[in-house]
């Protein structure tokens, strides 16, 4: 991949000057950049990266495996970001999007608002099919300091 080659994500921007630069180890600096590189990782079957955005209490989780098929028998076709919104704490936010891929039953969109989470200045993904094991007068998984219900269970 090289400069030349437009970024997956629909930015507009040369790969190089869009999601491959946080492929390549610069930190997403909002939640929808950070949806853009997701995206981008799954073109470009990123596997660790997709694993190392994602809230670090369900990382080892994930399904790698699974994660990795996906992203190899898909084609995909695009991104639309359709809305994003930053929680008062400046620690939390929301980006409605719809991806677009192909695969050998036709071509499919996933339509999701997904739920971003801010831990020690870096953005990560909070997976809702992975569970979240933390009782409301726990620690949040997020490291913030707080309850976790005083911090993430609002937002989950």
């Amino acid at each position: 991949m090289t400069a030349a080659f437009p970024c997956p994500c629909n930015s507009a921007l040369s790969y190089q000057a869009c999601c491959g630069r946080y492929h390549s180890g610069a930190i997403a600096e909002c939640a929808p950049t950070l949806m853009r590189a997701r995206y981008s990782a799954y073109v470009h079957h990123l596997v660790d990266f997709i694993r190392d955005t994602s809230l670090p209490a369900q990382q080892s989780q994930l399904d790698v495996t699974a994660i990795s098929q996906w992203s190899q028998d898909s084609h995909w076709l695009g991104l639309d970001l359709l809305s994003t919104s930053l929680a008062p704490d400046q620690r939390h936010a929301h980006v409605e999007f719809i991806a677009h891929w192909q695969d050998a039953q036709g071509e499919h969109q996933h339509h999701e608002r997904s739920l971003f989470i801010k831990v020690a200045q870096q953005w990560y993904f909070y997976d809702p099919n992975v569970p979240l094991h933390a009782e409301r007068n726990a620690p949040c998984p997020c490291a913030s300091g707080l309850k976790f219900k005083k911090c993430c269970a609002a937002y989950l």
